[in-house]
């Protein structure tokens, strides 16, 4: 019998361990959130957004326990150390403005409701983040003024502004920003009056416009329409399957929106526009019904939602839930992953340096949250 040389005994050796290493049960994955750090100051429906620097920019919002009651400043969060820094210039105190980055890494806040010190007022106001200089100038105003709207950075760089309120008043109106000009176009408007709806930015340019309050009777909806920008028109859209508002949602890494929850029968659902059919497909069922939760993409095709409040008629007082739920494309499942320590409804989570961050929102008995934590996956 021929014998096998030294060096082929111990390459069959090395091929025997790897084969018994790859038949060998794997390793469970870890799905966490960990605690990441602190913001300056509690915020409660405040903004936040990932520089193209790497660090979260996070502004306005306000906290029922400050004698001030809004936030005046904006702060720079820094996954890499977790540490923050306040940024020295003074901005008017919030919320419910949109926070867009555009051009050149530029963020554009626009409108919301200003705290005057007895009311809110609607302002067209708009405030510019250059992030290499790390310092805000104010920007030309928006030609209408308006709350609660949405906003989206368009191909190039522009931010188209649609829709949201004047005081109690829905609109339908709709504006472009152009960060390099400082200046304000005039868009074509909705087909009809919209406010807390879906809206994201797709790969072939045209903008997505889905569910939320629509028409004279603010009622919930489940139409869609795309807005165009190279004809300035509005098309119409594919219906949800489900009548949402209050609801969460996420662009998933193949361009596929994600929406999530809601108010009312909506809320233990989910559905994804699917690009490539042009159609909603129904995207599961929640562990547990939730309304004005947060989600965010994973860079894998996945999701996550966590927070928001039960969708309950026993609800009684303001307890968000620390739940957390992942959703698995592959099989279109939703299944309970580690909870949050610091639950809240109407957080931000976004995507920044190896993790998805929550930041700011809305803690137990409408107290507003300083501390940010960070979702990992490995």
């Amino acid at each position: 019998m021929k014998r096998l040389a030294p060096a082929g005994f111990t390459l069959l050796l090395l091929a025997t361990i790897v084969l018994i290493a790859r038949l060998g049960p794997a390793a469970p994955e870890v799905l966490a959130w960990q605690p990441a750090g602190e913001l300056a100051a509690p915020r409660a429906y405040g903004s936040a957004v990932t520089l193209t620097t790497g660090e979260i920019l996070v502004v306005g919002g306000l906290d029922r326990d400050d004698p001030h009651i809004v936030s005046f400043t904006s702060e720079l969060f820094d996954p890499l150390t977790g540490h923050t820094r306040v940024l020295n210039q003074l901005l008017p105190g919030r919320v419910n403005g949109s926070v867009t980055l555009g051009w050149d890494g530029r963020v554009v806040m626009a409108g919301g409701s200003e705290w005057v010190g007895d009311h809110w007022a609607v302002i067209d106001r708009v405030d510019v983040y250059l992030p290499l200089e790390r310092k805000w100038i104010q920007g030309h105003s928006m030609l209408q003024a308006r709350t609660g709207q949405r906003a989206t950075a368009l191909l190039d760089g522009r931010v188209f502004v649609t829709g949201g309120y004047d005081g109690p008043r829905l609109i339908g109106t709709s504006e472009i920003y152009d960060p390099r000009t400082d200046t304000w176009t005039r868009a074509a408007p909705m087909p009809y009056v919209r406010g807390d709806f879906a809206m994201t930015t797709l790969r072939s340019g045209k903008i997505l416009v889905a569910g939320g309050l629509a028409g004279k009777d603010s009622a919930p909806t489940l139409t869609s329409i795309f807005y165009v920008p190279e004809l300035n028109e509005w098309l119409g859209g594919p219906p949800l399957n489900a009548v949402r508002v209050l609801f969460a949602q996420a662009k998933l890494s193949n361009g596929d929106l994600l929406i999530i929850g809601g108010q009312g029968a909506a809320s233990g659902t989910a559905e994804r526009y699917d690009v490539r059919q042009g159609l909603f497909i129904y995207a599961g069922t929640l562990v547990i019904p939730r309304l004005v939760a947060d989600a965010a993409a994973l860079p894998d095709g996945r999701a996550i939602v966590t927070g928001g409040l039960p969708e309950s008629p026993s609800r009684r007082d303001f307890s968000p839930l620390s739940r957390t739920e992942l959703w698995d494309p592959v099989t279109n499942l939703w299944r309970e992953v580690a909870p949050v320590s610091s639950a809240r409804a109407f957080a931000r989570l976004v995507v920044a340096h190896r993790g998805i961050y929550q930041v700011s929102g809305v803690a137990y008995d409408e107290h507003a949250d300083a501390s940010v934590e960070r979702f990992v996956w490995r």
